[in-house]
């Protein structure tokens, strides 16, 4: 799971523009740390494990709508079999996670808390694993999560290509930048 850095050049208090990880004041938890050239590796190829990065500080939100921008890739250990995936998550507090699991619960819940109408959290999913328990589509999925796993809205992972004119399928596991 990754919400954003500190290492922001700030334009307002809402709005970040981010070059690396370096140098930056998250909160890191897990096994996630950032190597020297500023990457934020979130796991490693280490079973069962969970790492996330934090963005310290609270942040405003004035209106229902915003926007990011972010680079990831996920490098299975194995070239055909990712994991779970990972999330972009908003949520008023670090500490609802400390319960959390790995697995299919992305480091969010654990089996009493999924779903719960207390948990209080938004969250993109890039999922690269069909899981029946919470409905997903398919193994390379976008899903919107509210309070749960079970996406309130999901959609396969693609992009449209101006040059070809139709949507390609994009591949979460393909241990490229996207």
């Amino acid at each position: 799971m990754v919400i954003i850095s500190s290492i922001a050049i700030a334009e307002n208090q809402n709005q970040f523009v981010y070059n690396g990880f370096h140098g930056s004041n998250l909160h890191l938890n897990g096994i996630a740390k950032v190597h020297p050239n500023g990457l934020l590796e979130l796991t490693n190829t280490s079973y069962q494990q969970i790492g996330r990065a934090f963005f310290p500080f609270p942040i405003k939100f004035n209106t229902s709508s915003f926007s990011t921008t972010f680079v990831f890739a996920i490098v299975p250990k194995l070239p055909e079999l990712g994991g779970h995936g990972i999330t972009f998550t908003i949520s008023p507090s670090i500490e609802f996670f400390n319960r959390a699991v790995a697995n299919q619960y992305l480091g969010l819940f654990n089996i009493t808390s999924n779903g719960h109408p207390t948990n209080h959290f938004f969250a993109i999913e890039l999922d690269t694993m069909k899981n029946p328990e919470f409905k997903d589509i398919d193994d390379k999925h976008v899903g919107i999560d509210i309070n749960s796993l079970q996406p309130y809205v999901s959609a396969p992972a693609s992009y449209y290509s101006d040059k070809e004119k139709e949507n390609k399928t994009l591949r979460l596991i393909s241990g490229k930048p996207i």
